[in-house]
């Protein structure tokens, strides 16, 4: 395994990773045609809210939110990801929260289950890797001022199953007049931190956080992993290598007996461990039910400094696999979902060379 360092001799130039960045983000589906209905027929989203029971919870969030007027609207269209009252509880959202949280906060709940202008059907949703984005009614906070700056969402699909995010949907294409409602199994909730801080956070990531850090060491901000692990608008997905996973690849390389901490990774070359921090990236956002369901080779972020590295190969059945690993990796926490992309958590440290 030490060969590694011999062969990964490359210098990476992390200025190129921020164009990548900047360039790469999910599918998005073409803008949807107007769609014209006689405003004196047909069920509108309000009136299924009121009429169906099942719905209690949503219909007060809704209410609450000040939204009730917009989905009573026959001449709007809407996209509606729709939790029920079981859904919503199971989420530890019971009526009793609705009624005591601000309604600024209850209304940024309701708008990221709201696709605004669009009916999108299940059948227009692809199932291809990795996810398409659809901007949803909730709008960037403070200090953002662009009302076009909004929360995506991410449906996807396998077979005749449907998802948003890593959300089932339960019941598929109710049509109304003003739109389409799809029920879903939980409260799809918006994420509230960037990558960087979400797997700062993670207490299984301590050796991932301590990697990337060494592999910034002297690298100019605004041009560290951790500068684009924070940037608010792009879009990765991380195959993040548990602290175990590390621990097994630093006894491996270093001599026997060697106290294994993260003060190793200072002893590493740089542009190696840089590499090999830059395979665990992809540069755009995939879902766990969105990965490719049969074993397919995906550019990562070291592509974009060295066009020949390895591709990085995906199966959502078995895991990731680095071109120098034995065996896949396997996803063992899937779905952390941050503003700026998804982690999966892995048992493995991805190899490139």
């Amino acid at each position: 395994m030490k060969k590694i360092f011999n062969k990964l001799n490359m210098v990476l130039p992390l200025s190129l990773l921020l164009m990548t960045v900047v360039s790469s983000c999910n599918k998005e589906l073409p803008a949807a045609k107007p769609i014209w209905v006689d405003p004196q027929l047909g069920t509108t989203i309000a009136d299924v809210l009121n009429t169906d029971a099942s719905f209690s919870i949503l219909k007060a969030a809704v209410t609450k939110a000040g939204l009730m007027d917009a989905v009573s609207s026959r001449t709007n269209v809407f996209t509606v990801f729709a939790p029920n009252d079981a859904a919503f509880i199971a989420s530890g959202i019971p009526m009793a929260a609705i009624t005591a949280l601000p309604a600024a906060s209850v209304a940024s709940i309701v708008q990221y289950h709201i696709i605004p202008g669009q009916k999108l059907t299940s059948s227009v949703i692809p199932t291809t890797f990795p996810n398409v984005q659809m901007p949803t009614a909730f709008i960037f906070p403070a200090p953002n001022t662009n009302p076009l700056v909004r929360f995506n969402t991410f449906p996807s699909k396998r077979g005749s199953s449907v998802w948003v995010n890593n959300i089932p949907v339960t019941a598929a294409d109710i049509s109304v007049a003003n739109g389409v409602i799809h029920a879903v199994a939980a409260v799809v909730a918006p994420p509230s931190t960037t990558l960087w801080q979400a797997i700062n956070a993670d207490v299984n990531l301590t050796y991932l956080v301590a990697a990337i850090n060494a592999a910034d060491a002297g690298v100019a901000a605004g041009s560290r992993f951790q500068d684009y692990l924070a940037i608010p608008f792009a879009s990765f997905t991380v195959m993040a290598p548990n602290d175990q996973a590390f621990k097994n690849l630093l006894t491996a390389l270093f001599p026997p007996r060697t106290p294994i901490s993260t003060g190793l990774f200072a002893l590493l070359p740089k542009t190696t461990l840089q590499g090999i921090v830059a395979y665990h990236v992809l540069g755009s956002r995939a879902f766990s039910t969105n990965l490719p369901t049969a074993a397919t080779g995906v550019p990562t972020l070291l592509s974009a400094s060295l066009p020949t590295a390895p591709l990085l190969t995906l199966d959502a059945a078995q895991g990731a696999k680095g071109a120098k690993n034995a065996v896949y990796s396997k996803i063992t926490t899937k779905d952390k979902h941050s503003f700026n992309g998804v982690y999966h958590i892995i048992d493995q440290v991805l190899l490139p060379l």
